[in-house]
């Protein structure tokens, strides 16, 4: 008895020892603003697959086939020193591709360029519509200042979520406060299960920005969308 009294005691004695967790009483208003912006790419990355062919009856060779291919490519005023063989044997499919081509008799040979403003895409195409051409596309798009409309669009995330906090609070008759805490929602092309998040979490303060000087980017490209979410948690005063 004496024993289950001293553990008692000494059970008691560490309640009152441990800090008590203080719950958050004041009133707050949670919502999500987001921004958007469509910026012109200024440099690309095109993939493109030469292959040898038959003219009059004989195989022109592939090593023909790329200096015809260069001789295009300087035409239309592509910097030729920017141009990357894709050694395929480097990639862990390379054995699934090796098996299924292993009897072709044309060989073929990926290459990607970057192409600046200064280049004509259309034209470019247009030429390299030839025999020798197996595919083409675009392996990347980029801008040299996607860093700084980043920043731009995120900024006009948490305009948008200030203010739809203020016109909601104000149709209630109270006042907006200072903020308690800020998340960066993912990004919607890096989250898998962006479409299917529940509808309530997903605010409608949606703020359209003016493209990204689309004069210095390359024409008839898709644009790079840009789009983020912020959640801000405010007080109300």
């Amino acid at each position: 008895m004496k024993k289950l009294t001293v553990l008692t005691a000494a059970l008691l004695l560490c309640m009152l020892a441990k800090p008590q967790s203080t719950i958050d009483t004041r009133k707050y208003i949670e919502v999500t603003g987001s921004a958007e912006m469509q910026v012109q790419p200024d440099e690309i990355e095109l993939e493109v697959v030469i292959q040898e062919y038959d003219r009059a009856g004989k195989k022109v060779r592939l090593d023909d086939v790329n200096d015809g291919f260069v001789k295009v490519l300087q035409k239309n005023k592509v910097n030729t020193d920017s141009l990357k063989f894709i050694d395929l044997q480097n990639h862990d499919w390379y054995w699934l591709y090796w098996w299924e081509h292993r009897g072709d008799y044309y060989q073929t040979k990926t290459i990607t360029i970057k192409l600046q403003k200064s280049t004509n895409i259309i034209n470019l195409v247009e030429e390299l519509n030839e025999k020798w051409v197996q595919s083409i596309r675009i392996s990347k798009s980029e801008n040299s200042k996607i860093t700084e409309y980043r920043k731009q669009v995120k900024t006009e995330a948490a305009k948008a979520a200030k203010a739809k906090a203020t016109y909601l609070l104000e149709s209630l008759g109270e006042e907006l406060g200072g903020v308690l805490s800020i998340e960066e929602v993912p990004e919607a092309n890096n989250d898998y299960n962006y479409w299917y998040r529940p509808v309530n979490l997903v605010s409608n303060s949606n703020v359209s920005m003016p493209g990204g000087y689309a004069e210095n980017g390359i024409k008839n490209v898709t644009a790079i969308k840009l789009r983020y979410e912020v959640k801000i948690k405010f007080a109300i005063q």
